[in-house]
């Protein structure tokens, strides 16, 4: 995947005017790439002894993972008005110190690349962090900046120097003077840069002006490729949202060497993807990435409580409504496609049935409220958010579709919460569902209480039944597919999160332990793709694969036995069905 690449960025200093329109200005300067290191140099105004701290993130929105920015910084340095040191202190993992504030001038600090940074924990995501290569960077907020104590609320200009016949995409907007503006930190952190030898590609959807990017390792893929693959989907969302609710967003597309997954934001979203070619596998994919992402424009940035509204950068404090930013988002990137034909019922219950298979690996003993509030500690169990998460949504629509005689259903009553509330308001995070049951029906309560904050199994049959939809729990073997029987996570490691019960090779492996190698290959992040397609398209139900854990700090050797994967919870439609069923189910299968 990546190579590692030397790479500098020496920060300009132009000259020190005072401004009114920024507290902070930064500068950064990339024609220089001689290592993994940002030299990042600040310029701010006015401080006082209440801006001692200088703080780097410990995590940022959406990420739901530690990332702790300050063990990436190398060097950190104030300056007063004659170039004179001031003393500075390494006063805890994500903080420095400045003793006289009041007199600094400018501060220079230098940070790593954390794509190619060795850490021990809390691998940070490649969608998430930083890269510096040779014709390309990708700057993630929260993993070059920091702010001052006090100061979160602070606008932000940043100024990027680069080479001439490099391309820039962010949703930042760049002012007369060549800087780029952020509100604040939070904004910054919200605005992803990618610059380097880009295609770009723009169109408008509704009245919005959409602009999508993409560094291709080797120009194999173009942003006019990504464009014509995806406007259906973003059209859907269009039409599911009556609207969209942002005038402008930006695609960041890198495609490299290893896939690693996508991070929305307000007004863009980034994806990191293995370069290929544009097979109709990895356009779904793309798809369906792409339909989530889009439609955080909806929820966090127009439907969140306090707890998002101004992140606790410091000491992070996770919403409990977790199951409204990923699983309800989740659940539309799905619906939203079948309500626009863009694809069939039969696609849209084999996803659902696909969440429901996933969803089984998980701790059913968590609800999702608990879910959302220990998301950075319950790292195993998160992403039962995008499968449970989407479950509960999907049938939280069905429930409020019967109540309503097929007059509204989830789609309308997000709709309504991103009308009253907008970006710049947010609901309570305590209030928040008695406000959503007071929008709806009484009964709701009960549902939530049940399956949002509750436990209870999931009514998947009785539900879908008032669809005319039957459904069966009960699995069978599929011998054209292979199965290990486990689930991996990756987390700077792959980690084995759960062993099923039911295969051979339960009494084996277990739970947490780390992959070193499967059928006697190192096992990375680098070549994962290779080594599980080898072990599909050579092997056979029965044979064995060698496999070498880490456990406890020692080295196991075992053997793991494929055998066929069981496919469970399937979906087909009842011909019987009533004539209210049927009615209840063309409701559901379109936008009111």
């Amino acid at each position: 995947m990546k190579s590692k690449f030397c790479y500098t960025i020496l920060i300009y200093i132009l000259s020190i005017v005072p401004s009114f329109f920024a507290q902070q200005k930064f500068y950064l300067d990339l024609n220089n790439r001689d290592n993994d290191i940002f030299t990042v140099t600040l310029i701010p105004e006015k401080l006082s002894d209440e801006n001692r701290i200088y703080q780097f993130a410990s995590t940022a929105p959406g990420t739901y993972q530690r990332m702790d920015i300050g063990k990436y910084v190398k060097s950190f340095k104030a300056y007063d008005q004659k170039g004179n040191e001031i003393e500075t202190n390494h006063e805890s993992l994500n903080q420095w110190s400045i003793s006289n504030p009041t007199e600094v001038k400018k501060i220079i600090y230098e940070i790593e690349d954390t794509w190619d940074a060795e850490v021990d924990s809390n691998y940070i995501h490649r969608m998430c962090g930083s890269s510096i290569g040779d014709d390309n960077v990708l700057i993630n907020g929260q993993c070059v900046f920091g702010y001052f104590h006090e100061m979160q609320s602070e606008p932000i200009e940043v100024k990027i120097y680069y080479p001439d016949d490099w391309l820039l995409g962010t949703a930042l907007q760049l002012n007369d003077d060549g800087y780029y503006e952020a509100k604040n930190y939070d904004y910054i952190v919200d605005s992803p840069i990618l610059l380097g030898k880009l295609t770009k590609d723009s169109m408008l959807i509704s009245n919005t002006k959409v602009n999508i990017y993409t560094y291709s390792k080797t120009g194999l893929i173009k942003s006019s490729d990504i464009l014509s693959s995806v406007e259906d989907v973003l059209n859907a969302v269009d039409d599911f949202t009556e609207g969209l609710p942002v005038d402008h967003y930006t695609f960041l597309f890198h495609f490299e060497d290893v896939t690693n997954g996508a991070w929305e934001h307000s007004y863009s979203s980034i994806y990191v993807y293995r370069e290929d070619t544009l097979t109709n596998q990895l356009l779904s994919n793309i798809k369906d990435i792409v339909s989530h992402e889009f439609f955080h424009i909806v929820t966090p940035l127009n439907i969140h409580s306090e707890l998002v509204e101004k992140f606790n950068f410091v000491n992070p404090v996770m919403s409990q409504h977790l199951w409204l930013y990923e699983g309800v988002t989740e659940w539309a990137s799905d619906i939203l496609l079948l309500r626009d034909s863009a694809i069939s019922l039969e696609n849209y219950l084999n996803k659902f049935q696909h969440k429901l298979s996933n969803a089984d690996i998980y701790d059913k003993t968590i609800s999702l409220t608990n879910l959302g509030v220990n998301s950075t500690e319950l790292t195993n169990q998160y992403p039962n958010i995008y499968e449970k998460g989407a479950i509960v949504g999907g049938l939280l629509d069905i429930r409020l579709l019967e109540l309503s005689n097929g007059k509204r259903g989830l789609r309308e009553i997000i709709n309504e919460l991103s009308e009253k509330y907008g970006s710049d308001e947010s609901f309570s995070e305590e209030d928040f569902f008695d406000e959503f049951t007071y929008m709806t029906y009484p009964e709701i309560k009960d549902f939530i209480d049940k399956y949002i904050k509750g436990i209870e199994s999931l009514p998947i049959g009785e539900y879908f039944e008032k669809l005319g939809i039957t459904y069966s729990e009960e699995g069978f073997p599929d011998s054209s597919q292979l199965s290990l029987g486990l689930t991996m996570g990756y987390n700077g490691k792959f980690v084995i999160m759960s062993v099923s019960e039911d295969s051979p090779n339960f009494n084996t492996i277990k739970a947490n332990d780390l992959i070193e190698k499967l059928d006697n290959e190192e096992l990375t992040i680098n070549n994962i793709q290779q080594v599980l397609t080898m072990i599909n398209t050579t092997r056979r139900i029965g044979d064995t694969l060698q496999v070498t854990v880490l456990r406890d700090n020692i080295l196991v050797d075992a053997s793991l036995i494929l055998t066929p994967k069981i496919i469970k919870h399937s979906f087909s439609i009842n011909k019987n069905a009533s004539g209210e069923q049927i009615e209840l189910r063309n409701s559901w299968s379109r936008n009111l």
